[in-house]
């Protein structure tokens, strides 16, 4: 049909319509029928035929001629049509005139609609241009314009790919003189339009599938070039076209890269390569990584400590402590201008960092992207593998660094396994305990970011308080044990043991992510530490309820209760029980999530951290009980009850200061704060329980002040 797009025409202009067979040995076989013109369903009177095309013309449009023109042949066996949607604009309607732009003829069309025309000379495929309800053109798309050299390269890989492997040399000569088709196509110095760039990415993996699935050894040298061309900075403006209009982005290079030197890694015959380019740098070599690391590209020493005032992006993989057995192939890639092209999608479930969503400043990359693969899985690198990386932009001060690597399994970039060593205006440092591909990631500070840092030094400030005032407490027990020894020290004892194991390790190996294995273990014995010291908190408070409150209303309980040590039953619960919670949890949620991705503790996601936050609530609960019932039994003294209302409320809530942290109430703030937006709660929580070790430390004083007056007596 031609025209072959759907089309508007002013009232009163001439409407043409050609219907064509293009193939007409289809109809040898065909004696009766003819080519038919109908609109709406309505055959067209005045056709003009002739045996294998057939026209229709009016002189003069009118609105009742708006609608679908449809051409067939009545007399082929198996019903072919194509169609064309007419609108016959109306002279009060909005528009777009008639204009010549980019080589392709742009026809008036109504207003609110998008125009279809062919693609300019030597591209096939369809151009799209998009009239404003205002009736101005918005600029026109070629994204589905290709090249004829691009499809002609495109479709030869296609029909290798549809016949199999028949010939591995046939297969390995054509597939190589597509890569020099590409390469002599594709060019550092000039633009690829947007629709060439996109079918380049199509070509690229169908060579990779073909190496993978034959076997073939391709000219790499060439397949290099044909990268530095695609992703030369004269591509930018089709990048973005290709990014805003397909699913295709820089990632796309990165993967097909990847794939490739997975296989080239694979081979036997592997041999030592360096490819430079203007966008684009490759080495291939072998080393032995427990003697000499690896460093690339080649870079002044002093550069790594910022030093030299000409600063560069490189990556330094140091001597490993993992002993091999022989030299190892590796293949290092630096991509000088991809960091434009690359998305900037960070993956959430990866940082639980708060993004300021009001600021104008956006999330970019902003250094080169370095790469680094080995022959061999060589696992969690210890030490890690450093990063320098040159800033692009001088960012702004409301923007900060973050050090990232490429997870193609979500196609997004992931903080997990780096962190920033240095960084300022100019220059980046990272260290990685992993190896695939890295850059920088720009992002906006916020008032969210700025409160969890502060937060986080309030809480190493609060544990080393915490740590100090525990052992000092340990300390003043063990100097005075042969003079307080009792069952109710030696629970708190324990209590100040569990504490500190338990800070020690949350505090030093939380963030150890690297190896899920280890990351299991330091879970699970944070969690059962850390229900031990609340059960010691639960047998503290049982024990406090049996030695006063029963005391007071029962005496002859009281004197049963404490006729014998029954410490031995308090030690047997209060370290035995945690372990059948500790292993249901584990046994529970093993592979389900047990562990945050980020931290090695429980994960609120899959429900585990409940498994704590339960009999965290109930022995707090049984203790709040225990501690009402003490201060009544304090307000219902004869020494209160000669005292005056302030003396009693003073007195009441020195009890509770002293009896809140000490039983582990305090931590119901936690819970309260397990909602990142409760920053009250979080920082309330971080203070009380900076300040139970103090506390613990206070009951000591007291039992010391007696002592003292003891031997001072003596």
């Amino acid at each position: 049909m031609n025209p072959k797009y759907n089309f508007s025409i002013l009232m009163s202009d001439e409407i043409n319509l050609q219907c064509t067979v293009r193939n007409p040995e289809s109809l040898l076989d065909v004696t009766n029928g003819s080519l038919v013109l109908t609109k709406d369903g309505t055959v067209l009177p005045e056709v003009s035929s002739l045996n294998f095309s057939t026209t229709w013309k009016k002189y003069s449009a009118v609105e009742a001629d708006s609608g679908r023109y449809t051409c067939t042949h009545s007399g082929y066996h198996v019903p072919v049509s194509v169609s064309v949607y007419v609108t016959v604009i109306k002279p009060e309607q909005k528009k777009c005139e008639s204009e010549w732009s980019e080589g392709v003829l742009w026809n008036a069309i109504l207003a609110g609609t998008t125009k279809l025309e062919p693609c300019p000379a030597k591209q096939k495929g369809t151009a799209k241009r998009y009239c404003e309800p205002i009736g101005v053109w918005k600029s026109p798309s070629f994204i589905n314009c290709v090249s004829e050299t691009f499809t002609n390269v495109s479709l030869l890989l296609d029909v290798l790919i549809e016949d199999g492997i028949q010939d591995t040399k046939n297969v390995q000569s054509k597939v190589n003189n597509a890569l020099q088709m590409m390469r002599n196509i594709t060019s550092p110095t000039s633009e690829l339009g947007a629709g060439d760039l996109s079918s380049s990415l199509d070509i690229l993996e169908k060579i990779v599938d073909l190496i993978n699935s034959t076997g073939s050894t391709i000219e790499t040298e060439v397949f290099y070039g044909v990268i530095d061309n695609v992703v030369s900075a004269n591509n930018s403006e089709s990048w973005k076209t290709v990014s805003d209009k397909t699913e295709k982005d820089g990632s796309s290079i990165l993967k097909n890269v990847d794939r490739l030197i997975e296989i080239v890694l694979q081979r036997d015959d592997i041999t030592p390569t360096h490819f430079r380019g203007s966008n684009y740098e490759l080495t291939i070599n072998q080393t032995r990584i427990d003697e000499t690391g690896i460093r690339f590209p080649d870079v002044p020493a002093n550069n790594m400590s910022g030093s030299s005032e000409q600063i560069s992006t490189f990556l330094e993989l140091p001597k490993q402590e993992k002993k091999v057995k022989n030299d190892i192939y590796y293949v290092a890639i630096i991509y000088k201008t991809i960091s434009d092209i690359l998305p900037f999608d960070l993956d959430k479930d990866q940082s639980k960092r708060s993004l300021d969503h009001t600021s104008r400043e956006k999330e970019f990359v902003n250094s080169p992207v370095v790469s680094l693969t080995t022959q061999n899985d060589v696992g969690l690198l210890v030490p890690p593998l450093n990063l320098s990386f040159e800033h692009i932009q001088n960012e702004s001060s409301k923007m900060y660094a973050v050090c990232v690597s490429w997870n193609f399994t979500v196609s997004k970039w992931t903080e997990r396994g780096c962190k920033v060593s240095q960084s300022d205006h100019k220059r980046t440092v990272c260290q990685c305990n992993h190896l695939t591909n890295f850059a920088i990631l720009m992002r906006p500070y916020s008032l969210a970011t700025e409160d969890k840092q502060s937060l986080k030094t309030m809480s190493l400030v609060g544990v080393i308080l915490s740590i100090s005032f525990t052992v000092l407490t340990c300390v003043i027990y063990i100097l005075t044990w042969r003079y307080i020894k009792s069952d109710q020290n030696i629970i708190m004892m324990n209590l100040c043991g569990s504490l500190i194991l338990s800070y020690v390790i949350f505090s030093s190996a939380v963030e150890q992510t690297g190896h899920e294995g280890i990351c299991i273990a330091i879970t699970a014995i944070i969690h059962y530490l850390f229900l031990v010291t609340f059960f010691s908190m639960l047998g503290m408070g049982v024990y406090y309820f049996m030695s006063i409150t029963v005391t007071y209303y029962v005496m002859y309980v009281a004197n049963n209760f404490k006729a014998r040590s029954r410490v031995h039953w308090f030690l047997l619960a209060i370290w035995g029980i945690p372990i059948i919670l500790t292993t249901a949890t584990l046994g529970a949620f093993w592979g389900k999530g047990y562990h945050l991705e980020s931290f090695c503790w429980l994960s609120p996601d899959s429900g585990s951290l409940y498994m704590f936050i339960v009999p965290v609530c109930l022995i707090s609960v049984v203790n709040v009980v225990i501690i009402v019932t003490l201060v009544r039994v304090l307000c219902g003294s004869k020494a209160m009850a000669k005292s005056s209302l302030k003396e009693k409320a003073l007195s009441a809530l020195r009890s509770l200061g002293t009896l809140l942290p000490v039983l582990g109430v305090t931590w119901l703030f936690g819970i309260l704060a397990v909602n990142e937006k409760a920053d009250v709660f979080q920082y309330i929580f971080v203070i009380a329980n900076s300040l139970q070790a103090r506390f613990l430390l206070f009951c000591v004083n007291t039992t010391v002040q007696i002592l003292y007056l003891f031997f001072l007596f003596q």
